[in-house]
Order: structure tokens, then sequence, then C-alpha cells
């Protein structure tokens, strides 16, 4: 099998481009906000547009890695982003806790490749529950952000 071209994708840094303006919008955004409720959206934006301007540098160097066959299932990716939109529209009607348990259960049975054991279930659930009551606690307890 003959090895992929190196990367000069015309969409690969009008991509970037987008993502990089992404980021200075969200930081432009921000300015509104207060200090502490700034401080995510200007670390995201900050973020894309650092990484954003690195990668646009290497693309211009031609330092991109090898183009990598897309494996997996796209049944699937695309399930996973349903699932995520369908998280975020039901944040506020259902709550948190219940939008989240919902979406982490269906995201679980998406990228589950092998076959479910009652234990392989437990134990799923038990980590998805953990870390649903870590983020809960930090969100609400620690910093508290309200929640819907």
């Amino acid at each position: 099998m003959a090895e992929p071209p190196r990367g000069r994708d015309p969409l690969d840094a009008a991509s970037v481009v987008l993502l990089v303006a992404l980021g200075a919008a969200t930081l432009a955004a921000s300015a509104d906000f207060s200090p502490l409720g700034a401080v995510f959206p200007r670390a995201i934006g900050a973020a894309l547009v650092a990484l954003g301007i690195a990668y646009l540098v290497l693309l211009a160097m031609r330092r991109t890695p090898r183009l990598a066959g897309l494996e997996g299932s796209n049944l699937r990716r695309a399930g996973v982003a349903v699932v995520m939109l369908a998280w975020a529209f039901a944040l506020e009607p259902l709550g948190f806790l219940a939008s989240s348990a919902g979406s982490v259960a269906a995201l679980l049975v998406i990228a589950n490749h092998s076959r479910w054991t009652p234990l392989k279930a437990l134990g799923y659930g038990a980590s998805a529950a953990l870390v649903l009551a870590v983020l809960y606690l930090l969100f609400a307890v620690a910093l508290r952000i309200p929640l819907p």
C-alpha cells in the first residue's frame, strides 16, 4: 500500500483559520464577562488561537504528519455528535445530572465495541456515576457555578 501524500490539503488551512477566528471571537466576546466567568472561555479561545497559529506555521513549513486513513464507523461518529447535541439541548429542561447521565449512558453504548457483560455494565455505570458526581461537586459546590 502506498504512503498517503503529505498533508497540504487546502481544507486544512481553511479549517484552522476558521478555528483561529472562532478563538479570537471567543476572546472578544468574553471581554464582557465577569472575571471568574471569563476564565474558561478565555483559556479555550487563547488555546484555539495559539495552537491554530502554530499549526498554520507547520503547514507553511510542510512539517505536518502524513495523512492517515480513516478507520472506524461513521455511524458511530455521527451518533456521538447527535448525543452531544441532544445533551446540550437537554441541559435546561432536564438539569445537569439527568441530561448528563442519559448522555453518558448513550455514549457508552455507542463507544463500546465488545460484548456487554453484567460486570462490564456495572463497572462502566459506577465509573460514570463517580465522574458525574465529581463534576457536579466541582461545578456546583467548589466553583459555585449554577447548573441547570
